[in-house]
């Protein structure tokens, strides 16, 4: 399957995860009792027709979920950019660190500082203003709460590096290896206390990593392309099912890196054609921006409606209804992050590191 059906199908998925997002933290918000209450106990443990419902709806649009996805789908594609690159290990490795800051850095920072601004607007900037450097430095997550992902991204550069590396003198082995070494170093109590987020994904990236080698090729084979409602529901229902485990995490991991594996192949039938419509792809392109700049609508829908009292009375509901209009606005600032400031630190991450991009020998050996 032509790489650029792949990559398609995958920006479709990551477009949906990143709406689902909006919409679990419009509903939270209203009432942040549900995380402890409803989110993490298992389905079972529901009491009432509301609970019930409220557990069913965060199935479907589970942020939690969502960052599993974002987490698998990084260690994808960046092993299969890793494999377009012919120059050694130490080049490549600068390359990519630049491509990799370029890339994330410039959109969260300029979403910093309109999470920064929204609190101003509700009075709290005093006190968030103390926070923003720590959280720059993505250190302290208290301006932007969804900036602890871009730790964790950011962390994992580093982890991808080595297990490219070492798969290209071991194969798949020497990806399991890398991860081993990883996971150890990483149960060091100070890296522990520090890093707590890493240390919980790091598994997400390594069945990433696995996706464009030949073991998620056989994995793919194995699959038929009738299997992906089943591991699409498997992955959303399983962790609600189990309630919070490591077990629970790790089966959810494991069902979305399967997911990913269909999609990338091609064999996820009509689910990977839904993701190749013009709406999946829009969204799959505004998906980065719109998972950080909704924070800042979240912030300003919050403190509008806190005196309202029935709407923290029926957080499900006004969650979802409230929900539409941070969309709108989130997709429509979306749009102009992702073509005035994606696009362009893109482009100059690309600028400024052709010294890491060599062509590979049958390139060079082709005729003019």
């Amino acid at each position: 399957m032509p790489d650029g059906t792949r990559k398609t199908q995958l920006d479709g998925l990551r477009g949906y995860a990143a709406i689902a997002v909006v919409v679990f933290h419009s509903i939270l918000d209203r009432d942040p009792t549900l995380n402890q209450r409803i989110v993490r106990p298992p389905i079972q443990d529901a009491h009432g027709f509301y609970d019930i419902l409220t557990k069913l709806v965060f199935m479907v649009v589970s942020g939690e979920t969502a960052v599993v996805v974002f987490f698998v789908l990084s260690g994808a594609v960046l092993f299969e950019s890793l494999r377009q690159r012919h120059a050694g290990p130490v080049v490549t490795a600068i390359g990519f660190s630049v491509r990799r800051v370029l890339r994330l850095y410039p959109t969260f920072f300029v979403c910093l500082c309109g999470c920064l601004a929204a609190f101003a607007i509700c009075g709290a900037y005093s006190f968030e203003a103390g926070h923003f450097w720590p959280n720059a430095l993505l250190y302290d997550f208290s301006v932007l709460g969804a900036s602890w992902t871009l730790q964790v991204e950011f962390l994992a550069v580093p982890f991808i590096l080595v297990g490219f590396w070492s798969y290209r003198k071991l194969g798949v082995i020497g990806i399991a290896t890398t991860y081993a070494v990883f996971a150890t170093l990483l149960c060091v109590p100070w890296l522990r206390a520090h890093f707590v987020y890493y240390q919980r994904f790091l598994s997400c990236f390594a069945l990433g990593l696995l996706i464009p080698t030949g073991f998620g090729a056989l994995v793919a084979r194995i699959l038929t392309a009738r299997a992906w409602p089943a591991v699409l529901v498997a992955m959303l229902a399983s962790r609600h099912v189990m309630g919070l485990h490591w077990w629970s995490m790790d089966a959810e991991q494991i069902l979305a890196a399967l997911l990913v594996t269909l999609l990338y192949y091609g064999r996820a039938g009509g689910l990977g054609r839904f993701f190749m419509r013009g709406v999946s792809q829009y969204l799959g392109r505004l998906s980065y921006s719109l998972y950080l700049c909704n924070i800042v609508f979240l912030i300003l829908m919050e403190h509008w409606t806190r005196g309202f009292g029935i709407v923290h009375s029926h957080p499900l509901e006004w969650g979802i209804v409230l929900a539409i209009p941070i969309l709108a606005a989130a997709i429509v600032t979306a749009h102009f992050s992702e073509a005035q400031l994606e696009r362009p630190s893109i482009a100059l991450g690309r600028r400024l590191t052709q010294f890491s991009i060599q062509p590979s020998p049958n390139t060079a050996a082709a005729p003019a």
